[in-house]
């Protein structure tokens, strides 16, 4: 569920993007069936593969390869540590899995007990932060305590290390499709003209501003 929802909100990004894209750019749509920009924006490399850059093109693919396998590598693990500080939890704590929200397993590291946690609270009179008798914990020692919120920390940081990687991910998307336009601009732009007189070779370059 965590990398649905991360990757739908990468795509939405992607598509604000392409929306930005085409509101302050004159895109020319009878050269291209697809925009090399869009289509970078969805795949990063292909706009530039589909200009014949593929240099350029391999170098963004590599890059997203990359940041993806990093993506997943985080997602995985912190969803492994995750398992394993509830099970902690369940042994120790004698919790019951089942309908536990973040903010739950947050707080069972910091009280020894439901009591506790509850008393607390009261004396804040934050009186939506109570916990009933479901949600009852009670750690055997301190030491059993500390040990699972340094598991959920860990746990935590792989979590928060992938939506980083998602933010380059997204980054990456944004400047394969800019360097794409750029390339399909200057494509447009710049016309090469040549000829021969004599044994003289000449060239021409115009650039349409």
């Amino acid at each position: 569920m965590f990398f649905i929802y991360r990757t739908r909100k990468l795509f939405k990004k992607i598509i604000l993007i392409l929306v930005f894209f085409q509101l302050i750019t004159h895109l020319d749509a009878n050269s291209y069936k697809i925009h090399p920009s869009l289509k970078s924006a969805l795949i990063p490399g292909l706009g530039e593969y589909s200009l014949s850059k593929t240099t350029q093109s391999k170098l963004f693919n590599l890059v997203e390869l990359t940041l993806w396998s990093t993506f997943l590598g985080f997602n995985n693990f912190s969803s492994h540590k995750r398992l394993q500080y509830k099970s902690y939890a369940a042994k120790y704590a004698g919790i019951n899995l089942e309908n536990k929200n973040h903010q739950y397993w947050v707080d069972i590291g910091n009280y020894l007990n439901l009591k506790d946690h509850n008393d607390e609270h009261l004396r804040w009179r934050q009186m939506k932060e109570i916990y009933n008798e479901e949600f009852n914990w009670s750690w055997k020692s301190r030491s059993h305590m500390e040990k699972f919120e340094k598991m959920r920390i860990n746990s935590d940081k792989l979590a928060k290390y992938g939506q980083y990687t998602l933010g380059l991910i997204t980054l990456n998307h944004i400047v394969s499709s800019i360097n794409s336009l750029y390339l399909s601009r200057l494509n447009d732009d710049l016309k090469i003209y040549s000829f021969s007189k004599e044994k003289n070779i000449k060239v021409y370059f115009l650039y349409n501003f």
